[in-house]
């Protein structure tokens, strides 16, 4: 299928990376930018510390941007516009789920981020370790990032020719077969898989809000004591095995249906 529906496919895909991306950032920054006011009143020496905190939730919006403009300049919106397929716009709408939705990681780290910044106000020397526990959530929203190049490069949409409906592609021939469709069918197919993959790493990687929260009382619990920091680190790690099984999901689902 060409025409116009392709193309509003992939322009959603891109919005929803860099939408749900730079809304996800904002909240994160807004909740570490209350808490930087409030330091920042009592102690200005503190605003440059306060500042790096208030910076680290900003990524997730960065990628959504990146992914957004792959999306834009794969499929031509940017440039020239090109003749695309219903499973190459299905492919980019999964690389836009998959980073947008992940990026939502943000509010997480935001939590960490502001608690950070309340145990430096108390004890200067918590800074990095502080920056340690508002790193940990950022994991998630790299999560979505790897799929959704892996699906923009595999579709075609990043570094080579749209393909999924023109010619062969790795894998599809066998995929097509083994579940008795025609090639045309496999293509399709392999678009929908695409969109499931995005929302498998995208929507497992809400588990950092969660980390966010353990990550924050992990401060706290450094702060009254140092010595709890490598037993409070492991207990934060803890609610990212569920980004892990949503990525390891995504990874298969990729692989089987012949995208990679």
């Amino acid at each position: 299928m060409s025409g116009i529906l392709p193309v509003a496919i992939a322009a959603i895909g891109a919005g929803v990376a860099v939408g749900i991306g730079g809304l996800s950032s904002g909240i994160g920054t807004g909740i570490t930018g209350a808490a930087a006011a409030g330091a920042v009143a009592e102690d200005p020496s503190k605003f440059g510390r306060a500042f790096v905190f208030q910076a680290i939730p900003q990524t997730q919006g960065i990628y959504g941007l990146l992914v957004a403009l792959f999306i834009l300049m794969g499929t031509g919106l940017l440039g020239t516009l090109k003749v695309l397929t219903l499973p190459s716009s299905l492919v980019a709408l999964g690389a836009g789920l998959a980073v947008g939705i992940a990026g939502m990681s943000a509010i997480g780290q935001g939590i960490t981020a502001a608690a950070g910044i309340g145990a430096i106000t108390e004890d200067e020397s918590m800074f990095g370790r502080s920056i340690i526990f508002s790193v940990v959530p950022e994991t998630q929203a790299i999560y979505g990032f790897i799929i959704s190049i892996l699906l923009l490069v595999s579709g075609g949409l990043l570094g080579g020719k749209v393909l999924l409906g023109e010619g062969e592609a790795s894998g599809l021939a066998e995929f097509a077969s083994a579940h008795n469709l025609p090639v045309s069918e496999g293509f399709l197919a392999m678009g929908i898989v695409a969109v499931g993959a995005g929302l498998a790493v995208g929507i497992a990687g809400l588990s950092a809000i969660g980390q966010g929260i353990t990550c924050a009382s992990g401060i706290g619990a450094v702060l009254k004591s140092p010595e709890s920091f490598g037993r409070s680190i492991v207990l934060a790690v803890v609610p990212e095995i569920n980004a892990v099984f949503g990525l390891l999901v995504a990874l298969l689902m990729i692989v089987y249906a012949g995208l990679l």
